[in-house]
């Protein structure tokens, strides 16, 4: 045990040689006793004056001289140039003042030839205008003629019109006058006659809100008489005078029957009147 602690001493002696004998980097303006850095004070110089009289006189003058000569030359240069320039820009215009007359003289022609076909145009589209006034007049004419003729085709008696289907066969959701069903029909006699669009339903025509109810003991000639069940509306026919109504059966097509027959008379419902 001494023998190891007396090893580790002078070990540690050693080291200490060692570490006290070892030179460490100075650093600029570090002490190492005081273990702070150094302030270094840099001496300051005096500015030093700046001799301008050196210059000798003489040669200042000769400099002068010289650049009062060269100053003249350059002068005389530019009033020469300057004069060559007006001469060549004179010459220019002279040639340029050519063409521009005959381009006056030019466009003196042109102008008027531009006057003639001017004065031709507005002609032109005068006569164009009265073509198309002209043919605007016709058209209105022909549409006014045309407008005519179809208010004067509409019919005047309902009945007379009405027969023009008698005959067609019964159809349903058909509406033409060779074909059709009850609603069908009266769609199309009513739009052709009173000009009155109706559904393609003869529900549908008795629960319209344009229409009101009439009483069977004051119907008229064009009011629609409706037939069917408890449940719905299954049947409409047109009212005629005399007690009769026109209309489409399933079994005989397009017919006249009397308000007192016993099969429609037990389906009557009632009647509208839309006109």
């Amino acid at each position: 045990m001494a023998f190891k602690s007396r090893t580790i001493m002078g070990i540690a002696i050693a080291c200490s040689l060692i570490l006290s004998n070892c030179a460490f980097p100075v650093r600029p303006g570090y002490d190492r006793k005081s273990g702070s850095y150094k302030r270094y004070r840099v001496p300051r110089q005096a500015p030093t004056d700046i001799d301008t009289t050196t210059i000798n006189p003489q040669e200042e003058l000769v400099l002068e001289e010289k650049l009062a000569a060269g100053s003249s030359i350059t002068d005389t240069a530019s009033t020469l140039d300057a004069k060559d320039t007006s001469a060549q820009n004179s010459t220019v215009q002279a040639s340029q003042s050519q063409p521009n007359v005959l381009a006056s003289l030019d466009s003196t022609g042109n102008k008027e030839q531009d006057s003639t076909s001017e004065q031709t145009q507005k002609q032109n589209a005068k006569a164009t205008d009265s073509t198309a006034i002209k043919n605007s007049a016709k058209k209105a004419e022909k549409k006014d003629s045309s407008t005519k003729k179809k208010t004067t085709a509409r019919p005047t008696n309902l009945e007379k019109y009405a027969r023009e289907w008698l005959g067609a066969k019964y159809v349903y959701g058909a509406a033409s006058k060779k074909k059709t069903d009850c609603s069908g029909y009266v769609m199309q006699v009513y739009k052709g006659f009173y000009g009155i669009s109706l559904d393609h339903s003869s529900q549908h025509m008795f629960d319209d809100g344009r229409g009101y109810s009439i009483r069977r003991s004051k119907l008229q000639e064009g009011d629609l008489v409706f037939f069917g069940n408890f449940w719905k509306i299954s049947h409409v026919g047109i009212y005629l005078k005399g007690n009769r109504f026109i209309h489409a059966s399933t079994s005989s097509g397009v017919i006249i029957t009397p308000m007192d027959d016993k099969y429609w008379a037990s389906k009557y419902k009632g009647a509208r009147r839309f006109k």
